[in-house]
């Protein structure tokens, strides 16, 4: 092997270990710094039971970070579940959120239709929906929770 070939593989190398783990350290910064961390630590996963989920939605949490068509959104007559894709997972436990432990406010995020959620345990930290995926949860929830107009 002439040293060209070695310096191309260690390039490589390097590669595939340095960039998943400045990934991983971006997106867990984005978890602690968005609010997802906190909301994960204060509720707790578990399996939904029958759930409806809607895939690849977007949530927009604190700061105006957006998790553009990366979240899943499943929801039971217990509660809602949100998730995150497998590669933004890093600091991004997936949790459940009771419904009696959920407001929402419908507000407008530039031109689009969002819902504010509010959780109990994590008051102070928003978690937007886009009203149509807001009011999917609306229907699912039979009653048990919908949102201020």
């Amino acid at each position: 092997m002439n040293n060209e070939t070695i310096t191309t593989i260690l390039i490589i190398l390097g590669f595939l270990v340095t960039f998943p783990l400045f990934w991983s350290t971006i997106v867990y910064l984005i978890s602690r710094l968005g609010g997802w961390g906190s909301m994960a630590e204060a509720y707790p996963y578990r399996e939904p039971l029958a759930a409806h989920c809607y895939a690849l939605q977007g949530a927009i949490l604190r700061y105006s970070f957006s998790y553009r068509n990366v979240v899943k959104i499943c929801a039971d007559a217990e509660g809602v579940y949100f998730s995150v894709l497998f590669l933004f997972r890093p600091g991004h436990a997936p949790f459940f959120v009771p419904w009696t432990e959920i407001s929402g406010t419908k507000k407008q995020y530039f031109l689009f239709p969002v819902v504010d959620l509010r959780f109990q345990r994590t008051p102070n930290l928003p978690f937007r929906i886009y009203k149509r995926t807001a009011d999917q949860l609306v229907g699912v929830a039979n009653g048990r929770w919908t949102y201020k107009e």
